[in-house]
C-alpha cells in the first residue's frame, strides 16, 4: 500500500510547489532577495529584479520604510509565426508580480533619494537625514 503524506496533498491544494514557489490561481507570488547597505552618509538597498523592464519597476521611501514592487506580464506562444490565418494552437498567459518592503535603518531624504536598474539588479541610494539631535556642525575660528 502507497501512502501520501496529507501535508503534501494540503500543499498542493494551497498552490505551492516542491521547490518553495508559490502559485495562487495563475499568479506568480515570489519575493525578492535585498541587501541594505549602511555607509557613512547614506544607506544603499540592492534588489534582484531579473527580467523585468524599468518601467514594470515601482520604488517608494514612506515614512522610514523602503517599498519596491515590480509587476509583468508574460505571454509565450507555441506555435511558429508565418501563417495569418492561423488559430492558436497553445497561448500561455502569466501575471508575475513581487513586492518586497524593508524598514530602513535611520531618516532618509526622500527627495535626493535615486535608483538605478542594471543587468537584473535595482540599486537605490537613500542619502542619511541629520539628526534632530544633532549640535550642528563646528566652524573652526582662524
Amino acid at each position: 500500500m502507497n501512502r501520501t503524506n496529507p501535508f503534501d496533498e494540503i500543499e498542493q491544494f494551497l498552490g505551492r510547489t516542491a521547490f518553495g514557489g508559490d502559485r495562487a490561481w495563475g499568479r506568480d507570488l515570489r519575493t525578492t532577495d535585498i541587501d541594505v547597505a549602511e555607509y557613512d552618509d547614506e544607506f544603499v538597498v540592492m534588489a534582484d529584479l531579473p527580467g523585468y523592464d524599468r518601467e514594470e519597476i515601482d520604488v517608494r521611501a514612506t515614512d522610514g520604510r523602503l517599498t519596491i514592487t515590480a509587476e509583468r506580464d508574460a505571454e509565450r506562444e507555441a506555435a511558429e509565426s508565418g501563417d495569418a490565418d492561423r488559430r492558436y494552437l497553445r497561448r500561455e498567459r502569466r501575471h508575475e508580480s513581487t513586492t518586497r518592503s524593508v524598514d530602513l535603518p535611520g531618516l532618509v531624504v526622500g527627495e535626493d533619494a535615486s535608483a538605478t536598474y542594471r543587468h537584473g539588479v535595482l540599486t537605490v541610494t537613500l542619502p542619511k537625514a541629520a539628526d534632530e539631535a544633532d549640535d550642528g556642525h563646528r566652524i573652526d575660528v582662524a
